[in-house]
């Protein structure tokens, strides 16, 4: 029993270790005062002006136009022909 509380006590430490020592992800990557926006605007405006936009919406639209197409030929061959639903008779009782 004593073992175990022991065990315990020191791993409980030791995770808290291992999780301070990662890196905080995304949240982490920016620590200035005003904010990675900046960059970002930076970032888009070479992109713009370099032609790395332009390519990417390209690429993009392609890719779009190329999903639709494929979309529809596979729709129309999973789908059974549809057959004529047969007209029941109205009500006869009125």
């Amino acid at each position: 029993m004593i073992r175990r509380i022991s065990a315990g006590a020191f791993a409980v430490p030791a995770i808290i270790a291992l999780c301070s020592s990662l890196p905080a992800g995304p949240a982490a990557a920016c620590n200035r005062m005003d904010g990675c926006i900046h960059d970002a605007q930076l970032e888009n405006y070479g992109m713009m002006h370099d032609g790395r936009m332009s390519e990417a919406m390209r690429s993009g639209a392609a890719n779009v136009e190329a999903f639709r197409s494929a979309g529809t030929t596979v729709s129309r061959q999973e789908q059974p022909p549809s057959k004529p639903r047969k007209r029941t008779a109205g009500l006869s009782g009125r």
